[in-house]
């Protein structure tokens, strides 16, 4: 089958190369699928592997990708929840693929009528977005929201989770006019434009109050905004680190505002762990889906065989939404 290799020997390649590898074999409770659509991530550009290092697969470890969709063709002898046929999407290892074997926890059924290349785009966002904004937020109906980098997928995710999910303030940054004027009318409230003077921003659309909840792609760079606008009790969690890794952290402001700052990753998480996460945000997501009232914009659509296109594409920034490879 063709693969997209960004690994090889433990080694990371040069560029993405699409070669011939062996198809994956299938045991226990795993269920082959026919890749139809696969939708790429950032981490796909750092050409490293390893993003479910924690969870047992039959992928070659050096092909890339961890999002898909397509159809079940096969599964292992104590398979019970799916059959021949099924259209899934799944958050999984080697995904840019003709073919994968996972186990059938980490599959979740397509919403009836949704293309694959629509549920491609769907599951790495959703179950981060969720993870961060539901589970590790602790997000209550009423809170005030803020998504830093709000024009990334988990950013998109986050907004449009938060406004269905009942928040009162949902508030974004990006770096970019027109993005702004997109993420508008995505239903974020308050689109501002990244920088120096986002702390006061909030504070001011929130009468002082702060946000209760802030989801943070940036990493050390936010840390001193994010605090600064953050409510008494509010959580922080980081998704990302896109800006760097360390900084300082004033020890006094998070305990006068008993602050929580979480990080989250999914790296070292166990099938058991991705199986309560994905039923989490099955029972609040699922119906949104079902009324088509959560969107996540299509980029632009490469063949496989453009894969090194599509990196540029993301390597330059210049996507709003999900790209994704169809095979």
């Amino acid at each position: 089958m063709r693969a997209v290799l960004i690994a090889q020997d433990g080694q990371p390649l040069a560029q993405p190369q699409l070669r011939e590898i062996d198809d994956p074999a299938v045991t226990g409770r795993q269920v082959l699928v026919q890749v139809r659509a696969a939708g790429m991530n950032r981490a796909d550009l750092s050409l490293k592997t390893g993003h479910f290092r924690a969870v047992p697969s039959t992928v070659d470890p050096g092909v890339a990708g961890m999002e898909m969709a397509g159809e079940v063709l096969e599964c292992g002898p104590d398979a019970r929840s799916f059959k021949t046929g099924d259209r899934v999407m799944a958050m999984c290892a080697g995904a840019q693929a003709e073919r994968v074997s996972l186990d059938e926890r980490l599959l979740i059924p397509m919403p009836v009528g949704m293309s694959f290349v629509e549920a491609a785009c769907l599951p790495a966002a959703m179950m981060t977005a969720h993870d961060a904004l539901v589970t590790n937020g602790r997000f209550e109906r009423g809170d005030n929201v803020l998504v830093q980098v709000a024009s990334s997928a988990i950013g998109i995710a986050a907004i449009q989770m938060a406004r269905l999910l009942g928040a009162r303030e949902v508030i974004g940054t990006t770096s970019s006019p027109e993005k702004r004027v997109r993420l508008e009318a995505l239903g974020l409230d308050h689109a501002l434009l990244g920088g120096p003077d986002v702390g006061a921003d909030v504070e001011g659309i929130t009468s002082g109050h702060g946000a209760d909840v802030v989801i943070d792609h940036l990493g050390a760079p936010a840390l001193p905004d994010n605090m600064a606008c953050a409510a008494i009790g509010a959580r922080i969690v980081s998704v990302g680190r896109m800006g760097g890794l360390r900084g300082d952290i004033d020890m006094d402001l998070l305990s006068l505002k008993r602050l929580s700052l979480v990080g989250v990753t999914f790296r070292t998480r166990t099938i058991d762990d991705f199986a309560l996460l994905i039923a989490r945000m099955r029972a609040d997501v699922e119906p949104l889906f079902s009324a088509r009232t959560f969107t996540m914009p299509l980029d632009r659509v490469f063949a496989l065989a453009d894969v090194r296109e599509a990196h540029e594409r993301m390597r330059a920034r210049q996507q709003f939404g999900k790209v994704v490879l169809e095979l």
